[in-house]
């Protein structure tokens, strides 16, 4: 069966844990993924992909005018002389520059594409309709009322809407101060905020207060910048499974089927319902795409559901998982 009858009963049904395990386990049994492949995924964008790749980039162009000035003419190039891996065959980067006169903001209005080699993660709040929606329509408002950064009202603020295709980053002023500091010390003053726009690094001349804005994520009742960006261990799952899946696959072909089901998923939590709707997209990709039996799913989901399977087998390899084996190795 190559599509899900009654998809919204089986979601309804069965755990996210255990769909998010069955997928894992097929694609492996089918030799699509190695076994070791989701925990290597998950590990990159932890440890090696984040906010410090995009820091010493912006430290580089602050110290270095022709780094800067390649930096803005081919931000992937640049970005590359730093050995910092950028996959050019699926996206470019390119970074917008502010100045006293002009803030930049970076959104996605589709679902989340975000400059993932610099910045690692995307932050939770940047993920939910109302920051993309907002960003958009009140850029101003925003980020005074959910960012505490106030801008004067003679600063442009112009919005970049990140694709698939093109991802954005910003390159924040130099804070005021900052002119015998070396390229490591200016690494640490830069933060993940100021490179999407919800932050000013000190504000420069165009603050209107002239001072530092928040550099915690504010977005109304989220949490702060501290918070896992997977709070559970089947959204980390389900992140590396779409991301290992689409290593030799255009990465339109899995977006489509979020985009479609962020827009069709009405949510009253929409930060609790983004890898809910990604889990969902998953499922539709490996099953519409012919990668997985949509009765083999039902059928793995069934057993991890019942305990008859466990995370075991991703650990060691043993094709059973028993149930006898209780403790949980996913990370």
């Amino acid at each position: 069966m190559t599509e899900f009858e009654g998809f919204d009963d089986y979601a309804r049904e069965y755990d996210p844990e255990a769909r998010a395990r069955a997928l894992q386990s097929l694609l492996i049994e089918e030799g699509l993924l190695a076994t070791d492949t989701v925990d290597e995924v998950i590990a990159t964008y932890e440890h090696e992909i984040g906010p410090l790749n995009g820091a010493r980039v912006v430290a580089r162009a602050w110290t270095d005018d022709e780094f800067r000035e390649r930096l803005l003419a081919d931000g992937t190039g640049a970005i590359e002389e730093m050995d910092v891996d950028v996959d050019t065959e699926t996206m470019e980067v390119e970074f917008v520059e502010n100045d006293d006169d002009t803030h930049n903001l970076v959104v996605c209005t589709l679902c989340s594409c975000y400059p993932w080699a610099v910045l690692g993660l995307p932050p939770t709040w940047y993920k939910t309709p109302e920051y993309r929606s907002r960003a958009v329509r009140d850029p101003r408002g925003l980020l005074r009322e959910e960012f505490d950064l106030d801008l004067a009202e003679d600063v442009e603020i112009q919005v970049f809407d990140s694709t698939s295709e093109l991802r954005y980053a910003v390159l924040p002023q130099r804070p005021p101060g900052t002119e015998n500091h070396s390229e490591e010390e200016l690494v640490e003053l830069v933060s993940r905020d100021s490179m999407i726009g919800v932050d000013r690094l000190a504000g420069g001349a165009a603050a209107a207060d002239g001072g530092r804005a928040a550099e915690r994520d504010r977005l109304a009742d989220l949490a702060p910048e501290d918070r896992p960006t997977f709070e559970a261990p089947w959204q980390a799952r389900a992140f590396a499974l779409a991301v290992a899946l689409t290593e030799d696959t255009p990465w339109e072909r899995f977006q489509r089927r979020l985009v479609s089901e962020v827009d069709e998923d009405a949510a009253p939590d929409p930060e609790a319902a983004y890898y809910r709707q990604w889990l969902r997209a998953l499922e539709r990709f490996v099953v519409e795409g012919g990668l997985l039996d949509a009765d083999a799913v039902l059928d793995r989901v069934a057993e991890f559901h019942a305990g008859d399977r466990t995370a075991h087998e991703f650990v060691d390899g043993d094709p059973h998982g028993h149930a006898d084996h209780s403790h949980d190795h996913a990370h």
